[in-house]
This record gives structure tokens, C-alpha cells and sequence, in this order.
């Protein structure tokens, strides 16, 4: 607006100059005509350069006026284009370039504006968003597509959602929505399935038509000694926890799962002092060959001898390894302590080493279990390596280059738990696999279940079409073991053998007949 006027300023400055640039010589001439007598000379009695100059004064004025207007101008331009640039710095500061919504830097500062509003009774509802199949959508179509998806979604959002609840982009794929007030449950759960039919609509990007979804943590703010990164914390485990559920899900966070995060922080900090402290130990179950009776090998399973909790599988505290980094030095002692007992036991008997996918990840592994081959004695034959189908979510090339580093050692490598998860027969014609173990829960279900059965069956048929050693987990009666034996299964493993003993014993599961193998 400034910029338009100041050439009026200008102008008016000057028409000012001029005016008061004319007013000396008007006084003069004024008084020369009021004094002056037709007898007298003129009173002034001017010489004509400084008439001439008087006459030039409007001029002087008038020019030296217009040049102060063009400062004063040219300064008025230059605070309004800083003014301008102050409120565009404030706004990109608070607002997301790519969506136009408010970034994190406002959502602080809006918490704190909630946060204190809840200390006077207000309690409002923190929803974190986190959108499914995102990076499928930036692998498969480009980073322009995946812009596009997220500002699509923004959109979506922002025209769905009351003016009362207002969203925000987290960063990445992630949104924050936050209702203020003290809205009921129900509501909130509106809110919720409100956010989750979004996604149920296709989207066109560069033209094709891409579905995504949503996983959705909620937080409240109930008290007033609440902070920003709380209740995000807060959010982020709701969410977690929502990501389990399939489809578009959402989950509050309650005691229930604020118990759980207690425990599982105190597993956390328990772990680096549970490794320096060597609480942990290896048990040993058993492999037989289903038609020999022969022990094969043992796998390793992992113990920790809590000082308060006693004796802890790995299911309590494997995620937590996992979680915070230290899987890889666990999981580096659990395969040289199982090399190094092996080695003891008399050939051909090999070991069963569980790995897990964050070890796959690390481009170290396969020395590291050549290193611990060569330090401990024991032929490569007689490790094998089982992996779930996880690893290969990973990537795929470095778990090829891996498998095929180890298989070419001599190492086998055995799939866990085929059947659970996303199986895929892709899987077992990409990778080199030596071996597939069927999980025990269906080895309990197949005695009862026709269905069931038959996976057993297909999957045992797949581990003859593809040449590769069978092994049923979960074996506990008699029935299973011919119902197994029947359709061609390799290997058993199961109580019905033995439980899992430690190393210590080992020798005398190795002296026992071979006929007696529920002795």
C-alpha cells in the first residue's frame, strides 16, 4: 500500500517545498509594496541576482522537499517490505511449507495454551496420526507422489474436521489433531472413526488411484503438569500399540498400557546391566529326525536369570533388546557362547541359533559368525541359522548377499515359524533356505482342526517341492508325532522329546536310546 502512495508523498512533499519555498519572497515583496512611497525607492532596493534568487526559491525548495519525501518514501517501503518479511518468517516458523497446516513449533505452543487450560478443568484429547503404506507409496511412485498424497490428506482433514479441533503435520507421515475443551470419550471417538472413513476413499496420484490408512494414538490432557513431549510420548505408545490392530485403528492411552510402558522401560534399563552382569544363560532343546529318532541338533534359547524376577524367557525382553540397540551385542554373545558349547558335543550334533532382523541389518554379522566358527572349533555344517520371514521386509539384497555369504560358508539357514505372518512362497525361491520350521501353534491346532491340518500339510509339501529339511515345532504326544510323520515331515522338536535343558546336560539327551523319544 505504501509503495502505490509514495510517489503522492513525494509530490506532496514538493508542492510543500515549493509553498514554503515562495512564502520569503512573498514577504518581501508584501512589505516592499506596503512601505514604498511615491517618492521613495523601494525599501529592499534588491539587486536583480538576488531578485533572481528569491525568484528561484520556490524551486530550491521545492526540488530539496521532493528528495526528503523520496527518503521518507523509499524508508516506508523498505519497513513495510521488512514488516512483510517478519510475517511470512513467522508464519513458514508456525506452519508446514507442503501442507499450509501448523508444524510442531505451534503445536507446543498451543499445548501449553491446553495444558494450562487444563489445570482449570478443561480436559482436551491429543490424537496422533500416522499413515499406513506411506513409503510403498514414495518407493513405488516418487517422492512427488507421496507429497502429494500427504498434502491430499491434509486437506482432507482440515475439511472434516470442526473448527474447534485443529490439525496439525507432526513431520513425516505424521499428523496431529487436538480437540480442546473437555470433549467426552464418545466424542472422541467420533473424531476418531471420522479420521479413519478418510481413508477408506481411494486417492488419485499422478494418476493412479492409490488407497492408504491409518493407525491413531490418543492422549488426554487431564492435569496441568502435562508438557508437550509427555503427551506425545503419551500418543506415540497409544499408537503403537493401534498399529497392531489390522486396518484403520485407533487406541487411548490408558493405565493399562501406561503400566506396560513402566515395565518395559525397567526391562530397558535393566538389560545393559544385565549383559555387564552376565545374567544370561543359553538352554538347549532338541531336534530328532522323525523317522531315525537321532538327535540332529539343539537350538539355543535364550535365558536371563533376573536377580529379582528369576528365570525370564525371551518373549519379556527381546523387544526391548530390540527397541534399544542391544539385541546386537545380546545377540553376538548368544552365537559365540552357542558355538563355543557346541563345539563339545560329538559331530555331526549341530546348534540352532536364532538371529534376529536388526543383526541381519548389521553389514558385520557375517564376519562376526565366521570369527566365532573359527575362535570356537566348530565346522560350519553344524550351525544353522534360523531367521524369520521379518528379515526379508528388510533390504531384500542385503539379506540375499548375507544368507548367501553364510550358505557359502558352509552355514546352513533354516525360515522360523513358516505359516505366521506374511508368508510367501517368493520367499523360499529368492532366498537361499536350507530349512522351514512350521510354528508350534500349529502343532496344538492341527490334531484339532481339519483346516489346520491341511496348512501343515501344504506347507510340509512345499518343503519337499523345494528340497529343504522340514521341522515341526510344538511336538507334545504321540499323535503328532505320526500325524507328522505321515506327511513327510523331517525334524520334530517339542516336549514329547524333551524340554529345554542346559548345556549341562546335553550329553545325556545324547546317550538316550533313540526309541525312547518321549523319555
Amino acid at each position: 500500500m505504501f509503495k502505490t502512495l509514495s510517489p503522492g508523498i513525494e509530490r506532496r512533499y514538493a508542492l510543500a517545498g515549493s509553498v514554503f519555498g515562495a512564502f520569503l519572497p512573498t514577504i518581501c515583496l508584501v512589505a516592499d509594496h506596503v512601505t514604498r512611497t511615491e517618492m521613495q525607492e523601494s525599501l529592499f532596493n534588491l539587486s536583480a541576482p538576488t531578485a533572481t534568487a528569491l525568484a528561484l526559491m520556490p524551486v530550491f525548495f521545492g526540488v530539496g522537499f521532493y528528495q526528503i519525501g523520496r527518503s521518507k518514501a523509499q524508508l516506508m517501503r523498505e519497513l513495510n517490505q521488512r514488516r512483510q518479511t517478519e510475517r511470512l518468517l513467522a508464519h513458514e516458523a508456525h506452519h508446514d511449507r507442503l501442507t499450509g497446516l501448523s508444524n510442531r513449533s505451534c503445536l507446543e505452543r498451543d499445548i501449553l495454551a491446553l495444558v494450562e487450560a487444563s489445570g482449570k478443568g478443561a480436559h482436551a484429547a491429543l490424537l496422533l496420526l500416522d499413515l499406513d503404506r506411506f513409503k510403498f507409496v514414495n518407493d513405488s511412485l516418487g517422492h512427488d507422489a507421496g507429497d502429494l498424497l500427504l498434502a491430499t490428506i491434509a486437506g482432507r482433514l482440515t475439511h472434516v474436521l470442526s473448527p474447534a479441533a485443529r490439525v496439525y503435520r507432526l513431520g513425516g507421515d505424521e499428523f496431529v489433531v487436538t480437540i480442546p475443551g473437555s470433549p467426552s470419550q464418545g466424542k472422541i471417538e467420533d473424531v476418531c472413526r471420522t479420521i479413519c472413513r478418510l481413508f477408506d476413499m481411494p486417492m488419485d496420484l499422478k494418476g493412479k488411484r492409490v488407497t492408504s490408512g491409518c493407525s491413531i494414538g490418543v492422549a488426554l490432557i487431564a492435569d496441568g503438569s502435562s508438557t508437550a513431549a509427555e503427551l506425545l510420548k503419551r500418543a506415540d505408545a497409544a499408537l503403537y500399540q493401534a498399529k497392531a490392530i489390522p486396518g484403520n485403528s485407533y487406541r487411548f492411552f490408558d493405565a493399562a498400557l501406561a503400566a506396560d510402558i513402566a515395565a518395559g522401560a525397567a526391562i530397558e534399563r535393566d538389560l545393559a546391566r544385565a549383559i555387564d552382569a552376565e545374567e544370561f544363560f543359553l538352554e538347549y532343546q532338541p531336534i530328532v529326525g522323525v523317522e531315525s529318532g537321532s538327535v540332529r541338533a539343539f537350538e539355543a534359547l535364550l535365558r536371563w536369570r533376573h536377580p529379582q524376577k528369576g528365570i525370564t524367557v525371551p518373549d519379556a525382553f527381546i523387544p526391548a533388546a530390540e527397541k534399544t540397540g542391544l539385541i546386537l551385542p545380546l545377540g553376538n554373545w548368544v552365537m559365540r557362547e552357542a558355538c563355543r558349547q557346541a563345539s563339545g558335543w560329538p559331530a555331526p550334533t549341530g546348534v540352532v541359533v536364532n538371529v534376529a532382523t536388526a543383526q541381519f541389518r548389521d553389514r558385520a554379522f557375517v564376519d562376526h559368525v565366521m570369527h566365532c566358527l573359527t575362535e570356537t572349533g566348530l565346522a560350519p555344517g553344524r550351525l544353522t541359522v534360523e531367521v524369520t520371514e521379518s528379515v526379508f521386509s528388510t533390504d531384500d539384497m542385503a539379506v540375499r548377499e548375507g544368507l548367501r555369504a553364510l550358505r557359502a560358508h558352509g552355514v546352513r539357514v533354516a525360515l522360523d515359524d513358516f505359516g505366521l505372518g506374511f508368508s510367501s512362497i517368493n520367499n523360499l525361491r529368492t532366498f537361499p533356505i536350507d530349512q522351514l520350521t512350521v510354528d508350534r501353534s500349529f502343532a496344538r491346532a492341527m490334531m484339532e482342526n481339519k483346516r489346520e491340518a491341511d496348512l501343515v500339510d501344504i506347507i510340509l509339501k512345499l518343503g519337499q517341492a523345494f528340497q529343504v529339511t522340514t521341522t515341526v515345532k510344538g511336538i507334545e504326544s504321540e499323535e503328532q508325532l505320526d500325524f507328522i510323520r505321515q506327511r513327510g515331515a523331517s525334524e520334530a522338536q517339542g516336549y514329547l522329546i524333551s524340554a529345554p535343558v542346559p548345556a549341562s546336560e546335553v550329553p545325556a539327551i545324547l546317550e538316550r536310546p533313540k526309541s525312547r523319544l518321549s523319555a
